[in-house]
């Protein structure tokens, strides 16, 4: 049993689903679907020898991470271009979550497949992945609104494993995404506020020094 076979498996069952969902791109581990404001992030994170260890579980267990990459917020780092079309890592993205196993999960954390030193339940655990995508992609469908982006930036705390990813509020990075939100959606009082509050902070320094500076790389 190695990481290859649950790649394989991966591969066989779980990405066909979500190429029917209208995912484009795909690796070993993740898939990306690209629509014409954001990217959806499916990943399979698996765990080296240390961190696996530490957990008490194989290299060859995974958990499921979402992320929802929003090209209308202007990015604080570069993401990866391959023949033109963005990849970000789900560790890039704004909003962030999990699947949860309904199997096999781990005593020491619950949001991941553990798989038998054998194998045995690889099987088991890539089929209740397969019965979750209609699970992720709601959480997708649930970050396709701009008007909703907005409201969990303004009035939600980020749930580890659910939804996070996006800081707390307040923060600079909770202002800065808020900011930008806001200005996609036409509400120009609130960006400003908030742009000022991200530009106040000083750190985005390398990114503009004035609310005109944020506002001019929005467009």
């Amino acid at each position: 049993m190695d990481s290859k076979i649950v790649n394989r498996e991966i591969k066989k069952t779980v990405w066909p689903a979500l190429k029917r969902a209208g995912f484009d791109h795909f690796t070993q581990r993740t898939a990306w679907r690209h629509h014409e404001d954001s990217i959806d992030v499916v990943n399979f994170q698996s765990f080296n020898s240390y961190n696996a260890d530490v957990i008490g579980i194989n290299t060859f267990s995974f958990c499921v991470n979402l992320g929802k990459y929003l090209l209308y917020v202007p990015p604080t780092w570069d993401v990866k271009v391959k023949g033109g079309i963005q990849l970000p890592n789900e560790a890039e993205c704004l909003f962030r979550g999990r699947l949860f196993p309904n199997v096999a999960a781990a005593p020491s954390d619950k949001t991941i497949w553990s798989i038998d030193a054998s194998g045995k339940n690889l099987l088991w655990c890539i089929q209740d992945v397969l019965g979750q995508v209609s699970t992720a992609l709601e959480w997708f469908a649930a970050l396709d609104e701009r008007s909703h982006v907005l409201s969990v930036l303004l009035q939600k705390d980020e749930h580890m494993c659910r939804l996070w990813g996006f800081g707390r509020n307040p923060s600079p990075s909770r202002s800065y995404s808020t900011g930008y939100v806001a200005l996609a959606l036409g509400q120009q009082e609130l960006a400003i506020s908030k742009l000022q509050e991200a530009v106040d902070s000083k750190c985005f320094t390398r990114l503009f020094s004035s609310v005109e500076g944020a506002v001019n790389r929005a467009l």
